[in-house]
Order: structure tokens, then sequence, then C-alpha cells
């Protein structure tokens, strides 16, 4: 069966705004940046969608106004996936870029038509156009997407290879004769050409909404996961880790060092400043740790001014310079924000290495609070670390 291309721009008419609306119906459930990446692909859905139904019944209606007007509403629309996969991965969005790109190509369309260029060569500079912006949205899915799945691959082979399609239409609209403007060409290259962008957009619409999914699945195993107030891992994540590190320390006879870090008398901090300036304090802490350790490393906060770092492959002498180290940025980097209280923010560390003693990872946790104890005692603002600990009485905070 053979379709003529207005009836399949009428079609993808249809489809643009239902999926449109039913998207932007859907998305207020979301998380902000889902939200927004939701909001500007439905959008985008709208501009396709009006696109192609100006394209379709511009008749005898000034085709070298409604011409440009279409495809510059068309590659706007367009642009807006690439707004929306931006949003997805919460990164900086230019929310200008779909309508510069849509200017661009509307008023390029309405020059070559007054200067006598024809619509075969409009169709060339379109599709040229249109490659492009596939092309973009082809390497920001499938290169700097982070935490790519099935659907993302999906995605970007879809649009590399409706990319490959639309230049064979570009050189077919450089090649073939000059024809009227009054309606829509119909022949083999652009009725293939629709017919492929349809199952394009009912394809794309299904995997970006497999997306926005996966997304949303990993920001709720985030708050699942971690803390809210500092954003390091929540403790019973940070057991769960640790319970995986200790069980493969000991299978593979790797090292494993536990550091347990407690804010001096943060009680204080909190009675003499109030409690919001004791979470800038803890937030503070936990940056200022997240900036000392590794990758491979793990922070949790394990109370509320307490916080455990796993540290894996990490021995005795190695786990003390490193907990020496994050005592010394801590008592320099928070130095100023305790003078805006006329306080002073200093930590304890306890820590313990990985023998063939320990049975279980709640061992180390327990011996690495004896050292955090121990070095509380000796004065707050110190390292210890078991078995040196000494088994104090605690000290309050």
């Amino acid at each position: 069966m053979d379709f003529e291309t207005t009836f399949i721009a009428q079609v993808i008419t249809v489809i643009g705004f239902a999926v449109g609306l039913s998207i932007v119906v859907a998305s207020g459930r979301y998380p902000r940046h889902i939200r927004g990446s939701l909001r500007a692909y439905s959008y985008g859905k709208f501009l396709l969608g009006s696109a192609f139904l100006i394209a379709g019944f511009r008749g005898g209606q000034a085709p070298e106004l409604l011409i440009p007007l279409a495809n510059g509403i068309g590659l706007a629309g367009l642009s807006m996936n690439y707004t929306s996969v931006r949003h997805l991965q919460n990164r900086p969005v230019w929310p200008f870029v779909p309508a510069a790109v849509g200017a661009a190509v509307g008023l390029s369309c309405l020059l070559l038509l007054f200067a006598g260029g024809g619509i075969a060569w409009v169709r060339a500079l379109v599709s040229f156009a249109t490659s492009a912006v596939l092309l973009v949205i082809a390497f920001e899915v499938l290169v700097r997407y982070q935490g790519r799945g099935i659907p993302h691959y999906v995605t970007g082979l879809l649009c590399a290879s409706l990319a490959v399609v639309y230049l064979v239409r570009m050189s077919a609209g450089m090649a073939q004769e000059d024809a009227p403007t009054t309606y829509m060409l119909d022949d083999r290259v652009e009725r293939a050409t629709f017919l492929l962008s349809l199952l394009g957009t009912v394809i794309g619409a299904i995997n970006y909404v497999l997306m926005a999914s996966d997304e949303f699945n990993r920001e709720l195993a985030k708050l699942a996961h971690t803390d809210g107030l500092t954003g390091a891992l929540n403790r019973r994540r940070l057991f769960e880790m640790g319970e995986v590190e200790f069980r493969r320390a000991r299978r593979y006879g790797r090292e494993l060092t536990v550091l347990v870090l407690d804010i001096d008398r943060f009680k204080s901090i909190n009675d003499h400043a109030g409690h919001p300036f004791g979470d800038r304090v803890i937030r503070a802490v936990a940056d200022c740790c997240t900036g000392q350790i590794r990758h491979e490393d793990a922070l949790g906060r394990i109370g509320g001014e307490e916080f455990a770092i796993l540290l894996p492959e990490t021995g005795a002498e190695a786990g003390r310079m490193l907990a020496e180290r994050l005592r010394g940025a801590i008592e320099r980097q928070l130095a100023q924000l305790g003078a805006e209280a006329g306080v002073t923010v200093t930590c304890s560390i306890g820590g313990v290495s990985l023998t063939r003693e320990h049975s279980e990872f709640s061992d180390l946790m327990a011996q690495s609070d004896t050292a955090l104890y121990d070095a509380k005692h000796a004065g707050r603002n110190q390292v210890r670390f078991f078995p040196e600990a000494a088994h104090p009485v605690p000290l309050p905070a």
C-alpha cells in the first residue's frame, strides 16, 4: 500500500499531539529534572505536530511563508529532544537553543525561496539541518549519557539511522528538478522519509519514556541509599557495602580499613549556634571528606554527627595517613565556617584495618568505635587506630 506524503504528515501530526499531551499530563508526578525533561519532550512533539500540520495544509495559502514557518517550527521541536535529554541527566540546559535553531532554519528557508532557490533546495537544506540535530542527540545519548541502558542505545541508534535517511533525502533534493511550492513533494524518497519519521516518532517516544523511567528508578535508589542532608550513604547502605567489601577482602586476602569520624563537641555547636548552623557543619564535613577520599572509597553518615568511611585495598599505614589528612583538612577548611559562629570545628577519628581475627564486618565497626572513643579521651582532634585503643569510658559529645 502506497500513502501520500500529505496523509503521512497528518498521521504524524495526530501522533505528535497525542504523545505530547500524554507525556505532559504524566510529568507532574516526577522529580524536578525528570519533570522538566518530560515537558521539554512533550513541547517538542507539539511543535513537530504543528509543523507537519502546516506543511500538510499549505496549498494555496502563501507557501513562501508557510514553508519556512513549518520547517522552522519542526526543527525547533526536534531540538527540544536535545533539551529533554540534557534535562534528564540534570545537566545545564540552554532554553534558547531550540528557538535559535528553528529561527535560523526558518529564516534560511525564507531567504532561499525569495532568492529563487526552489523547493528542492529547501528540502536539501532542511534535511541537512535535521541530520545535524539528530546526530547531536545521538552523540548526547550514546556517548555523554551516564548510566546508559538498552533504551538509550536504541534511541541513539534510531537517531543516527534517521540522520542517514535525511542525508539521503538531502542528496535526492539536490539532484531532482524543481517542483511547485503549493503542495508537498510526493516522490518515493519523500514518502519513505516520512514513513520512517513516523516510525521513529512512535519508537522514539516509547524509548524516551523508558529512559525517563530508568532515571526515575535511579533517583528512587539514590533516595533509598543516601542521607538527605549530606548526600553521603545512609547507615543501612554503608553497612550493606561494608559486608560486601568485608567478604571480598577475606576471600581474596585483600586489605580493608574502616574509619569512624565524629565531630568534636557537636552538641555545644548546636547549643551555641543553633541547629541550622549545625546542619551546615555536618554538610561541610561530608563535603570535605568526599574531596579527600578516592572514587572507590565509600562515605556514609551513620549517626547525627558521625560518619564512617570504607577504604578497600587500604592497609593500616595508608589508612592512618588518610585519617590524619582528613583530620587536618577539616580543621583547616572549616575554620572560617566555625569563625562565623565563634566555634571551633574539629573531628576525632578512629580506625581499624582487617586482620585474620576479624570474623564479621561488625567487628571492624566496633573496634573503630573503640579507637574513636580513645581519640576523644586523648583530647579530641586526634586520630587513633585499634588495637592501641585503650577501651576508655565514652566521653559526652
